[in-house]
């Protein structure tokens, strides 16, 4: 049931360094998320990274841009088997999408003027969403746990803090990273993030 599926979710800041899930595991959920994820026009705006097992350098350089920030914390950075960079990218369209174009429909996510301006990231950042969430779903039910990032240096305008850290690998603009992998149980404490009231949340009209 996805109701346990999730609830079974923790932000994990402590990773076990010592063991690894397969990387079948982690193959198969990729390939499944994206079979199912939700996309518009079936565009997919977004490039996924998938770093691991255990990359010690490129799990320092994304602590690293994390701290840059200031933020310290996110140990799950360095500690984490698996890491997913998820960035914006330049669309290509299927032919259905090629045909509206010739007929003048627009598309901001295979324009390279606007792909990656804020009018076209509201669309790619729900669509990461969408596709983090299925992959943590996945990732979970296989017994697994996740974590997920916002906080690091802003890729389009300190560029230099990510070439500095050896991450030139990445072609577009970070929007979000995720690790995944088997929790601390030793390091690993619960925040209890206390939500607040649903009505606060919540509104019925």
């Amino acid at each position: 049931m996805i109701y346990n599926t999730f609830a079974k979710r923790n932000q994990i800041r402590w990773y076990d360094e010592t063991r690894a899930p397969d990387k079948t595991i982690i193959s198969d959920a990729l390939t499944s998320t994206h079979d199912i994820v939700a996309s518009k026009q079936n565009l997919i705006p977004y490039k996924v990274y998938a770093v691991g097992p255990f990359n010690k350098n490129i799990n320092q350089g994304l602590y690293n841009v994390s701290a840059y920030n200031g933020v310290k914390s996110n140990y799950n950075l360095l500690t984490a088997p698996y890491q997913f960079i998820y960035t914006v990218r330049l669309a290509t369209g299927n032919a259905k999408v090629q045909s509206d174009l010739s007929g003048g429909h627009k598309q901001p996510p295979m324009d390279p003027a606007i792909y990656k301006t804020h009018y076209t990231l509201k669309n790619t950042n729900i669509e990461i969403g969408m596709h983090a969430t299925i992959l943590s779903g996945l990732l979970i039910e296989a017994g697994l746990d996740v974590s997920y990032t916002l906080c690091f240096a802003d890729f389009n305008v300190k560029k230099e803090i990510w070439l500095d850290n050896k991450l030139d690998f990445i072609e577009d603009d970070v929007q979000f990273l995720m690790s995944a992998g088997y929790a601390d149980v030793l390091k690993y404490k619960n925040s209890t993030e206390d939500r607040p009231n649903l009505a606060e949340v919540l509104t019925w009209v």
